[in-house]
């Protein structure tokens, strides 16, 4: 498993753990030991006394660059790990909104190559389980379907169309296009999980959590110059605007869930969504209550921003065209792939809340996922 550090990977390591199967995570060479976050988190949620056995014997971290061929490792070691996969998880990923396009293929797209490089070495049978995003929908309003596939356009964010919002939503579209064409032209199995944009699960959220989405609105709204009192801020946004947010750990029990019980020949494609989205206006108002700042939505951004306005703005460029989604994701497969699945919490605005203010990532926490 790549990512098996990462904000996402950190709970379906945790599962698999708890099930009793030996995980091999790919942890990102660069960053934090990959062990150590491992260890920390399964500490703070009181279950590492819960496994099946000692950790040691469940789990093996190795360094590894997803942006190198062979991963960075020697080809007998690459093409060890090859033949003993059970199955190959892709959770690696730059979810980085404001990031650049050429930073972002590297990690996203030329990643995604290099682990299905690894992929095609393991047995035939072996499964192969990419975790993408419900963004790959781009500019898509509307009833969004899992076979719905926008097109490559300019990343304009203009709310119409079939293009992307930003470089992270291309670069996750292109990788999953490289999954389908490499199940297809070697006749393997594949599963495509696409999530929403997931938040920390509530009060049981642990400090060592990594960088999630919403942090980034936390991060640019609590670090403004002192005004002595609240900032308005004028932002660009639909009032009816709505997004899909989702517990982290439910995601990663959905996707388990359905991961366990694939049976899927060649390519299969799941949204893994939460039956409600959650009003924009509840989100505003959430940042309000643990950042000294006024929210005030307006039907375009403004022509002449306030030297204040303008860093909030730069800080979350990535993620403004999202104050303007009105569309549903077709969750059918979902319910029909996990039929026992109790359905996630409520999002509301103390559960925003407590992502925002309690549990927000430290400064200068980075956006990319262990690798």
């Amino acid at each position: 498993m790549t990512g098996g550090a990462g904000f996402l990977g950190l709970h379906l390591v945790r599962d698999r753990l708890l099930r009793g199967r030996h995980v091999t995570v790919l942890a990102h060479a660069g960053g934090a030991p990959g062990r150590e976050r491992i260890e920390r988190f399964l500490a703070a949620t009181g279950e590492m006394g819960r496994l099946p056995a000692p950790l040691g014997e469940l789990l093996t971290v190795i360094p590894v660059d997803i942006e190198q061929p062979l991963l960075g490792l020697p080809r007998l070691e690459h093409r060890r790990l090859a033949r003993i996969a059970a199955e190959v998880w892709h959770v690696a990923a730059s979810v980085e909104l404001n990031g650049r396009d050429e930073r972002l293929r590297r990690t996203n797209v030329l990643g995604t190559q290099h682990v299905l490089r690894l992929a095609s070495l393991a047995a035939r049978g072996t499964p192969l389980r990419h975790v993408s995003t419900a963004f790959v929908a781009g500019t898509r309003q509307g009833h969004v379907s899992e076979d719905d596939v926008p097109i490559s356009g300019n990343g304009s964010g203009n709310g119409s169309g079939d293009g992307f919002e930003n470089a992270y939503e291309r670069s996750k579209h292109e990788a999953e296009e490289l999954v389908r064409e490499w199940a297809e032209r070697l006749g393997r199995r594949a599963l495509i999980l696409r999530p929403g944009v997931l938040v920390p699960p509530g009060p049981r959220t642990v400090p060592e959590l990594p960088s999630h989405t919403l942090s980034t609105l936390y991060r640019a709204a609590s670090r403004l110059p002192d005004t002595g009192g609240r900032t308005v801020l004028r932002v660009g946004a639909d009032p009816r605007a709505r997004l899909n947010l989702l517990p982290v750990d439910w995601a990663a029990d959905a996707m388990a869930r359905i991961a366990s019980g694939d049976r899927t020949a060649r390519v299969s494609t799941v949204h893994i969504v939460h039956p409600d989205d959650v009003p924009v206006r509840t989100i505003a108002a959430a940042l309000e209550d643990v950042c000294p700042v006024r929210i005030r939505m307006t039907p375009a951004m403004p022509a002449e921003p306030t030297a204040i306005e303008g860093i909030f703005y730069r800080r979350i460029t990535g993620f403004l065209p999202y104050l303007h989604h009105r569309r549903s994701f077709d969750d059918s497969t979902l319910r029909k792939l996990a039929p026992g699945l109790a359905p996630p919490p409520p999002i509301d605005r103390t559960y925003l809340r407590s992502c925002f203010g309690v549990h927000a990532p430290a400064a200068g926490a980075a956006a990319k996922t262990s690798a």
